[in-house]
């Protein structure tokens, strides 16, 4: 995607990205003009809203780091050190000067900025106005959601109801120094700003580099399962399904599909191209065997298929070394950032069939639409453990891996002997929480550390 918006900062806080003073943003809508006045129209609306993706797309977010790190802290891939990156997620030695917890922070509180500007916007409706600021929404809920999910203290033991994130509304206005939000309420705002969104987005636009209606609705079965909302991520679930608009990839073409630069049957995208790519700081460059090729699949893993399993395809196996080569398959980067599929609201809602024994027949008949199309041998029961092994598979070197593990109360166990993590992280633990970077601490005094990281 063409980097339409430009941001210069002259100081940055959580409103903005994350230091002491007042926040000035000086974002340009094509031609480097102030945000005030500029947005007048749907394309300008648009233009913003571009600009969230592009900061969604950057190397810090999804992009390379907080992609691959869901997966080099889980059990499904670690580091081998060969460049030196992924080291400390594989261990899960952060420090309140963590350069991956800083970019973390920082990048999506901008792309927070830049959905605000969007929805605050003083524009008049209008068909195009409302698609552009219902997808500003729908971002902000997603970027709202990433970051409790790396920083709120929600799986940890002993952690603070209150340790939650700030949830930004505004843009360059307001509060300057907020403070953390409960975890309950950060997770209701989500939820609002996903309902938000759908009653504004048009269900005819399918653009899957777009966070259209379909991708928000996805999206917002993931947050229904996180929640344990499990009758709304039904409801969520069955509206796509019955939509008839999306099915799963046939074994036969799936291979293929990912070598295309996109996904099998995505929902939402983020968008790369040839001419506007990150160069060698890309996820294909760390999952392959290249100069970096730092982050390796796990035997456990890697095992875990059925021989005959057409996902087999994806991998490369070099004498009990095995890569994800297949689903970031060029090495210059201009595959697109597969950010939900509808596998995974197959899976999201087979995940909540599964929690009443009453329903268990239909989550395997869920499971069954995504194994007989995987060459893979069929569950005999819809159970919840059954599904969440077939989301391991499915969704493999996706980055959903550690919050699955997290938000499931489960033990983070040690998928390969050659990872740098040498025991299992018991569940509860502090690392399940990401430190505030040292200098927010520093630059707001009303936000306090995570435990374990004071």
């Amino acid at each position: 995607m063409k980097k339409i918006i430009k941001y210069l900062f002259a100081l940055l806080i959580v409103a903005g990205i994350g230091s002491g003073c007042n926040n000035f943003l000086s974002p340009s809508v094509d031609q480097n003009k102030p945000v005030d006045g500029t947005i007048t129209s749907g394309s300008d609306m648009q233009a913003v809203v571009y600009g969230a993706y592009d900061d969604l797309n950057r190397v810090e977010l999804f992009g390379r780091d907080f992609l691959v790190s869901g997966e080099a802290m889980s059990d499904n891939a670690f580091s081998n050190g060969n460049s030196g990156r992924f080291i400390t997620q594989d261990q899960m030695n952060f420090t309140i000067n963590s350069g991956y917890a800083l970019g973390v922070w920082q990048y999506f509180y901008e792309v927070i900025a830049d959905a605000n500007i969007a929805i605050n916007a003083d524009v008049p409706s209008s068909p195009e106005v409302d698609e552009y600021r219902g997808q500003a929404y729908a971002i902000r809920a997603f970027a709202h959601m990433n970051l409790l999910l790396a920083f709120g203290q929600e799986y940890v033991t002993g952690g603070d109801p209150n340790g939650g994130i700030p949830y930004v509304t505004t843009y360059n206005e307001g509060n300057f120094y907020p403070s953390r939000d409960a975890i309950s309420d950060v997770w209701a705002k989500i939820g609002q700003d996903f309902d938000s969104a759908l009653n504004l987005l048009d269900p005819t636009n399918f653009r899957v580099t777009e966070m259209n209606y379909w991708a928000t609705r996805a999206l917002q079965s993931r947050y229904y399962l996180y929640t344990k909302q499990y009758d709304n991520v039904k409801t969520a679930a069955e509206e796509i399904i019955n939509s008839g608009n999306f099915s799963i990839t046939p074994a036969n073409q799936y291979v293929a599909t990912w070598h295309s630069g996109s996904g099998p049957s995505s929902l939402f995208e983020l968008a790369f191209t040839t001419t506007d790519r990150l160069g060698t700081d890309n996820i294909a460059r760390i999952y392959r065997n290249t100069n970096y090729g730092d982050v390796e699949v796990s035997s456990d893993l890697y095992n875990a298929y059925d021989a005959n399993d057409i996902r087999l395809g994806l991998y490369s196996d070099n004498a009990g070394t095995y890569r994800m080569v297949g689903k970031y398959f060029d090495e210059l980067g201009s595959d697109n950032v597969r950010i939900i599929r509808y596998a995974e609201v197959i899976l999201n809602y087979a995940e909540a069939l599964a929690q009443d024994p009453a329903t268990q027949g239909e989550a395997l008949n869920q499971l069954t639409k995504i194994t007989s199309n995987r060459n893979e041998p069929a569950y005999t029961a819809g159970t919840v453990d059954n599904v969440l092994l077939e989301r391991r598979l499915e969704l493999a070197m996706e980055g959903q891996r550690f919050y699955d593990l997290a938000r499931t109360g489960s033990d983070l166990p040690v998928g390969d002997s050659r990872s740098y993590r040498s025991s299992v992280i018991p569940y509860g633990d502090y690392r399940y929480a990401l430190p505030i970077p040292d200098s927010e601490i520093r630059a707001n005094s009303n936000v306090n550390q995570n435990e374990g990281y004071k």
